[in-house]
């Protein structure tokens, strides 16, 4: 038994440093020295130190350099596959520990829903629940996160298919168009328009890159195919000024007076109830089979920082979707006010 601690003793005193192993696996990722540096916030002197001292120590090259690329050799391959699960299995490990008695939660946003859904009723949240600390991730792309992070709910409309996952409907979309008052007194000068009447005048419009904001290929051109009724005639007039990948901007750009924009209802609800954007159509279109969802890792559906969450965003799409004036399918029915409670007194 003795001689058994011995060995293991050996072993772990000849062992790398873990921050050497840390930069080396980093790096292996992403075949990429400079890549590495930006994931770990240090510089790529400081990864190329380690990698090198790690070298060093093993008499051994982990990297072939070749001009500007890296690839490993068959020992860094080795390393690597021996190390890379060790490595992530001690950061979830260290990461549950640092949030062990503090109610924290991981939301994952794309940009378009944080700056326009979720930012402005972040403050209300806060004051409600005070102890509930929220990291939110900003991101179009979470499924390249390759589990640098592991977010505990997730609000997207192309749901993961991975088992640790649950997956529940928030809410479908609503599209209608929506302008600034100065430019509907301008231009449509209190009338009774008609659906297509709106493409006689500037149209503010999302270009191909930008679709990916609100996952839909939506357009002008779409509006006017869905309410056509004659033999295609009516011209569509674009801004000849602006087109833009950035939701965000032509939603600044409509109260702005700039045109008449596209608008989804959880994005632009708002600033029509406030009255910064108008409707000047009735007309809109309704997708009953696309649907934003709340994604949530299976570790996290038991703790009641999550469920206060939930209970508070559910509660926020029910009110959201109330203020469609057609009506429409709203979020389910959030927990009881007990399981509420509950998570409050669980805090």
């Amino acid at each position: 038994m003795q001689k058994k601690h011995l060995f293991t003793d050996r072993l772990l005193a000849q062992m790398p440093s873990l921050r050497a192993l840390k930069c080396f696996v980093t790096a292996a990722r992403y075949e990429n020295f400079t890549q590495a540096a930006e994931v770990l916030c240090v510089t790529q002197a400081a990864i190329s130190r380690q990698i090198k001292d790690l070298e060093d120590s093993l008499e051994v090259a982990l990297f072939d350099r070749s001009g500007r690329h890296i690839s490993l050799t068959d020992a860094g391959r080795v390393l690597y596959n021996a190390s890379y699960l060790s490595i992530m299995n001690i950061a979830e490990t260290v990461e549950a520990v640092r949030r062990s008695g503090r109610a924290e939660l991981i939301v994952c946003v794309s940009h378009t829903f944080s700056a326009l859904w979720l930012t402005p009723r972040l403050s209300a949240f806060r004051k409600l629940y005070p102890d509930v600390r929220l990291n939110v991730m900003v991101t179009d792309h979470f499924m390249e996160l390759d589990r640098l992070i592991d977010p505990d709910l997730i609000i997207t409309k192309n749901p993961p298919r991975e088992s640790e996952y649950d997956v529940e409907r928030l809410f479908h979309d609503v599209v209608y168009p929506v302008c600034s008052p100065a430019f509907a007194q301008q231009h449509y000068r209190n009338r009774k328009l008609a659906a297509l009447d709106l493409l006689g005048y500037p149209t503010l419009n999302l270009s191909p890159l930008g679709r990916t904001q609100v996952c839909e290929h939506v357009d002008w051109r779409v509006w006017r195919n869905w309410f056509q009724q004659g033999d295609g005639a009516e011209r569509l007039i674009e801004s000849e000024h602006l087109e833009s990948n950035d939701y965000r901007l032509l939603v600044s750009q409509a109260e702005a007076g700039e045109g008449t924009l596209l608008g989804w209802h959880h994005l632009v609800h708002r600033q029509v109830e406030q009255g910064a954007l108008v409707r000047p159509v009735e007309e809109n279109l309704v997708f009953h089979d696309r649907y934003h969802y709340l994604v949530t890792h299976k570790n996290a559906t038991g703790r009641p920082e999550y469920q206060l969450f939930r209970d508070w965003l559910v509660s926020e799409v029910k009110d959201m979707m109330a203020t469609w004036r057609d009506g429409g399918e709203a979020a389910a029915d959030p927990e009881s006010t007990q399981t509420a409670r509950a998570a409050r007194a669980a805090l």
